[in-house]
């Protein structure tokens, strides 16, 4: 069976049943400051492995809470291609770390995908591929295919465009995007991650600093086609001052990973409007527009046991639907337990939460290869996380290689991943319909592969029904040289 006939026989059976759309929940992605373990153990999968260039989904129920990756690594590696041009998709710490991120999708259009979910990066994305600028520190950007390219970069904001806001001149780039959240009708809010002297808010001189919350109102800047394209000069705010910000961490009384009481923020990792209190605390302007200032969801480096806390009441630990997410000060440690991961003997997980971005749903369907580059000749495994489902459907094909390459895809436009990767210069290739075994709202399965002979790379994805639509996977490369 080719891949073409099998995704008729997939398409045919969406045909005749009711598409699903998800609708906005209260769901989360995040990203860890370091490696990390699913509490869930993932089925046995490498998915169990949490790294801090990969994107978690955090769904507020079942109880207790059971969390799987997101967006893999290798994910972004098939996406962004041979980005620094050595002539390898595999790229481990591509993006070193991922700082921020931002779901901007709205009731009725589907749960976010890899290509939708805007993001920062700790280091920039490498352009052979998507060519300059790219996507640096400062900016919030995705991967996508544009203008029939894949591998390019699409931008929410651009650096410039806050550099413009804070009253700095475009070039250098100096900021850093360590947090960020936004509303249609709430405006931009962001933290940097090192203090930015010689500022300009509201016509006065200011340094910003890596503790400070800013925000922009959104009569300040212009958008087109959902992204901020600009931005007036000087007009962005010091929403929450990093007085303010330690003082609401003081007032939460949370305890870090060895139940110790922390007492200041330092620096901010993450922002998160938080609708669960949808008052403003207050009006600030400019000569420009004015911003309401909505409580705020944050996370910071000394939370430690990846503690999540609100501005709302003077400063609290945020709950969730299974819970608070976070220990109170003096009740032990703050353990990971509470964002569903895996935390150590005796005290809790190392890791903050480094990004954060709710008020969304999850739809969990992730591959992974258990070895993405090793010799000729040896084999490997491709696990998979999908919803609950009877059937999963696995393909790959040849993906191009060479410096700079990148592998191609379609539009699909399934429940999950947009695109269809595997679509080689030869036929794709049905591997397996593989029956996965169920657990915690999700489930999980597995398929050994056996070494190619001779160096090559393999793209694949995977496919599935979910609520009688077509489902489709990340995808995920093996590299053997």
């Amino acid at each position: 069976m080719n891949m073409k006939t099998t995704l008729a026989i997939l398409s045919s059976v969406t045909l005749i049943a009711p598409v699903v759309t998800a609708q906005m929940g209260t769901d989360f992605f995040y990203s860890t400051s370091g490696t990390e373990q699913s509490a869930s153990g993932s089925g046995g999968t490498v998915l169990k492995n949490i790294r801090r260039n990969e994107i978690i989904g955090l769904k507020q129920l079942p109880c207790p809470i059971v969390v799987e990756k997101w967006a893999p690594r290798s994910a972004f590696h098939t996406m962004a291609g041979d980005a620094n041009a050595d002539d390898s998709y595999w790229a481990p710490w591509m993006f070193n770390q991922i700082d921020a991120l931002l779901v901007t999708t709205v009731p009725g259009v589907g749960a976010p995908n890899a290509r939708s979910i805007y993001f920062s990066p700790s280091q920039p994305l490498a352009t052979a591929v998507s060519g300059a600028p790219g996507l640096r520190p400062g900016d919030v950007g995705r991967i996508v295919r544009m203008g029939g390219m894949d591998g390019q970069v699409e931008y929410f904001i651009r650096a410039e465009t806050i550099q413009t806001a804070l009253g700095l001149p475009v070039s250098p780039i100096v900021v850093d995007i360590d947090a960020i959240a936004w509303g249609p009708n709430n405006g931009l809010f962001f933290s940097l991650d090192q203090d930015v002297p010689n500022c300009m808010l509201c016509g006065v001189p200011t340094t910003v600093y890596d503790g400070d919350v800013i925000g922009i109102s959104p009569a300040d800047y212009t958008m087109i086609g959902g992204s901020i394209a600009g931005a007036a000069f000087g007009m962005a705010m010091v929403v929450y001052s990093e007085g303010m910000m330690n003082a609401f961490v003081l007032n939460a009384q949370v305890a870090d990973r060895f139940g110790g009481c922390v007492n200041l923020a330092a620096d901010i990792e993450s922002l998160e409007i938080d609708v669960t209190d949808p008052m403003t605390t207050g009006m600030i302007s400019c000569s420009g527009g004015t911003l309401g200032v909505p409580r705020l969801l944050f996370t910071a480096e000394t939370l430690t046991g990846g503690a999540v806390l609100s501005t709302s009441m003077g400063g609290r630990i945020h709950t969730a639907g299974c819970g608070p997410l976070g220990t109170s000060c003096l009740a032990g440690p703050t353990t990971g337990a509470q964002i569903g991961l895996q935390p150590p003997l005796g005290a809790g997980v190392a890791s903050y939460v480094d990004a954060l971005a709710g008020n969304t749903t999850v739809f969990q369907f992730a591959l992974e290869a258990a070895n993405a580059k090793l010799p000729a000749g040896t084999p490997t495994r491709i696990d998979f996380v999908a919803p609950p489902v009877g059937l999963v459907w696995l393909f790959a094909s040849f993906a191009p290689a060479g410096p700079g390459a990148v592998a191609p895809s379609v539009s699909l436009a399934p429940v999950g991943f947009p695109d269809y990767y595997p679509m080689g210069a030869v036929p794709p290739y049905f591997m397996a319909a593989i029956p996965p075994v169920g657990g915690g709202g999700v489930s999980y399965g597995s398929y050994p592969m056996a070494g190619l002979p001779v160096p090559a790379d393999l793209v694949f994805q995977a496919f599935t029904i979910s609520g009688g639509a077509l489902a489709a996977s990340t995808p995920t490369m093996v590299e053997w040289f």
